[in-house]
C-alpha cells in the first residue's frame, strides 16, 4: 500500500529535480524529504532517482512512476475535495415526489433555482398523487414530496409551500357561466364531478366539509383521481366541478373557470420529508425549497386568473 505523504514527497522532487528545493516546496528540511523517498523506494523495490553528487535525475522506473504517481494525487485530492462536498449538501441525489399541480410551475421553479445553487445535486423525479407519495415515503423510494397534506402512518414533517384558491369549473354554455362569482348554493343539486376519496382524498375530504357546512346537495355523477380527466368530464358536459385555481393552466376549451363567492377555502402544497432522514443533500435541497418558496412569497407568490 503507497503512503501518500511518500508519493507527495517524490512528486516534488521528481518535479523541482532538487531534494533542497522540494522540501522547501513542502515546508520541511531535505533529510526527512530524503528519508520519504528512500522508505518509497523500498516499498516499490527499485530506485526511483540516480544521485551523483548533488545531481539528482530520474531513473527509467521514476519517469514511469512519476505519470501514475502523479494521477494519483489529483484522485486523493479531488476524493478530499468530493467528500467535503456531499458532508455539506453540495453534492448527491435527492429523489423528489410531485403532484401534477406541483408539476407544472412549483417544481420547475425550484429546480432552476437548485441548478444554480446545488449544480452538482442530482435530482431525480417521480410525478406521483399524494396517496401515493405517502406509499413512496414507506418504501423508501423519495426523499421529498411536494404534496397535497393527507393523513399519514409516516413520520413526516411537512411545510406549507404554496395556497391557491378554488375555482368552479363549469362547461361552455352553462346556466351559471352568467355569473362573474357563484355562490355555494347556486351549485345545489347540480350534477358534479368528485374527486375520488380514495386517490383524491384530500379535495374529496375538503369539498365534502364545505358542502356539509354550507348545507349544499350536490349530485356525484363520477368519481375520478384526476384533475385533467375531471376538467374532460366537465367539458363533456358530464358535470360541474370544484378544483384548484391552478386547473385553469389546463386550457381546456369548452370549460369556463368561475371564483366561489364567500368561501376562503385553499388548496394547500406541502413539502413533506421524513422526520429521520439524514442525507446531507436532501438537507441541503430542502433549506433551499424553503428559502426558494419564501422568497417567491414575499414577490406576491403565484397569481390565479
Amino acid at each position: 500500500m503507497l503512503d501518500l505523504g511518500q508519493v507527495r514527497c517524490f512528486v516534488a522532487a521528481a518535479t523541482e529535480l532538487n531534494f533542497r528545493r522540494a522540501a522547501a516546496l513542502l515546508n520541511m528540511t531535505q533529510p526527512p524529504l530524503s528519508r520519504q523517498i528512500q522508505l518509497l523506494e523500498h516499498s516499490l523495490g527499485v530506485e526511483l532517482f540516480d544521485r551523483v553528487g548533488r545531481t539528482v535525475k530520474l531513473t527509467t522506473e521514476g519517469r514511469v512512476f512519476l505519470a501514475d504517481a502523479t494521477r494519483l494525487l489529483n484522485l486523493a485530492e479531488q476524493a478530499e475535495t468530493t467528500v467535503r462536498r456531499a458532508s455539506q449538501g453540495k453534492t448527491g441525489r435527492v429523489r423528489i415526489g410531485f403532484t401534477g399541480a406541483a408539476g407544472y410551475e412549483l417544481i420547475p421553479g425550484l429546480l432552476a433555482a437548485a441548478k444554480v445553487a446545488l449544480p452538482e445535486i442530482d435530482v431525480v423525479l417521480f410525478e406521483l398523487i399524494s396517496v401515493a407519495q405517502i406509499e413512496a415515503f414507506y418504501a423508501n423510494t423519495i426523499d421529498l414530496g411536494f404534496m397535497r397534506p393527507v393523513s399519514s402512518r409516516q413520520q413526516l414533517t411537512l411545510q406549507l409551500v404554496e395556497e391557491e384558491p378554488l375555482v368552479v369549473a363549469l362547461p361552455k354554455g352553462h346556466p351559471l357561466c352568467a355569473y362573474e362569482r357563484i355562490a355555494l348554493r347556486q351549485l345545489n343539486d347540480q350534477p358534479f364531478i368528485m374527486h375520488s376519496p380514495v386517490q383524491g382524498k384530500y379535495f374529496y375530504d375538503r369539498l365534502m366539509g364545505i358542502f356539509s357546512s354550507n348545507d349544499v346537495h350536490v349530485q356525484i355523477t363520477q368519481y375520478i383521481d384526476q384533475s385533467p380527466t375531471i376538467l374532460s368530464m366537465v367539458r363533456a358536459g358530464l358535470g360541474v366541478s370544484i378544483l384548484p385555481a391552478s386547473a385553469q393552466r389546463f386550457h381546456y376549451d369548452n370549460v369556463e373557470f368561475r371564483h366561489l363567492d364567500n368561501v376562503v377555502a385553499q388548496a394547500e402544497m406541502s413539502m413533506a420529508w421524513r422526520a429521520d432522514q439524514e442525507n446531507p443533500a436532501v438537507t441541503a435541497f430542502r433549506l433551499l425549497a424553503i428559502e426558494h418558496f419564501a422568497a417567491q412569497r414575499r414577490e406576491g407568490g403565484a397569481h390565479y386568473n
